[in-house]
């Protein structure tokens, strides 16, 4: 009768198959019909490819933003447009200086008249002294109420011509590219406040200045 089998003696085989989870999850394993990671890695992209991706999506974002907006224009280049389809175009050839000239002309011939006019009256009133009865006064007043009323719409008529013919001037002595570029905005807003706000008490002197300066450039008047 032959002796039991000793426990400790096992095929060889049977210790192959004793094997933990975990040391067979680790052992690899042939499936031929699963993919290997290898095919999952993305496809990699060239550096000419990225670079015109990207130039595509920037014309993307630009043309969805709509065409760039132009700088605003400053109150200056406003008004100045606004002036230009207005008032009439000139050179330096034209005659817009001569309503320049006429402030001072007219602030001249003003004072002189009225100096006449002190002159006449108080010669009238010595006339009604000497037994007229006020009938010298009376004329003289009437002669110099119509010449100074005429004088008045004449004065308005100046005063309405003299910053639009410095800013039409100094537009074309802008045009012309000499050594004297005078901005014709701001002159003309200053010949607008020396006529409305100093009553020609500074368009005299400014009129005489211009002129001064046109005559340096152009040599007229």
């Amino acid at each position: 009768m032959s002796p039991p089998p000793d426990d400790h003696e096992r095929d060889p085989d049977d210790g192959a198959d004793e094997r933990t989870p975990d040391a067979a999850a680790a052992e690899p394993r042939d499936r031929p019909d699963e993919p290997s990671a290898a095919e999952f890695d993305a496809p990699t992209e060239d550096e000419d490819t990225v670079d015109a991706r990207r130039g595509d999506d920037a014309r993307a974002a630009s043309d969805a933003s709509g065409p760039s907006t132009p700088a605003a224009e400053t109150t200056t280049e406003s008004l100045r447009r606004t002036l230009d389809g207005v008032l009439p175009a000139a050179d330096v050839d034209s005659r817009w200086w001569y309503w320049i000239a006429a402030v001072p002309v007219y602030f001249l011939v003003t004072f002189v008249g009225g100096a006449v006019a002190a002159v006449l009256f108080v010669f009238a009133g010595l006339l009604d002294v000497l037994g007229l009865g006020g009938l010298a006064s009376f004329s003289t007043f009437v002669l110099f109420g119509g010449v100074a009323a005429l004088f008045g719409l004449v004065g308005v008529v100046v005063a309405f011509a003299f910053p639009v013919a410095v800013y039409v001037d100094a537009r074309a002595i802008e045009a012309a590219g000499g050594e004297w570029q005078p901005d014709p905005v701001l002159w003309g807003l200053v010949a607008v406040v020396a006529v409305l706000v100093t009553n020609f008490v500074l368009s005299v002197p400014l009129a005489l200045y211009y002129l001064y300066k046109r005559h340096e450039e152009l040599g007229t008047p």
